[in-house]
């Protein structure tokens, strides 16, 4: 999976949502689920260090999607699309 910037956190994050969307990642459930965790903890991360930040709605609305993402998928609740798609848009 190619990236944008090796350095920027959301970047990764887009990158790695954009590859859940397009399928590359679904079709086994134990990727999903790691690429799932590892979008919710690298906003995590990123929320908790840029208190100040001009862009901490936006940012703490991407992380807030990214927790429902991972009760979705936690619950086994395979129908999370429209989330993806938001943090997307939201990133």
């Amino acid at each position: 999976m190619g990236r944008r910037h090796e350095g920027d956190p959301l970047d990764y994050v887009r990158d790695l949502t954009e590859a859940l969307l397009e399928g590359k990642l679904i079709e086994e459930e134990v990727l999903f689920r790691d690429a799932v965790g590892e979008i919710y903890s690298t906003l995590r991360k990123e929320v908790l260090s840029k208190t100040s930040n001009r862009d901490y709605e936006r940012l703490l609305r991407a992380y807030e999607l990214a927790v429902i993402l991972r009760y979705l998928v936690q619950d086994g609740v395979k129908t999370s699309r429209e989330v993806l798609e938001e943090l997307l848009k939201t990133l």
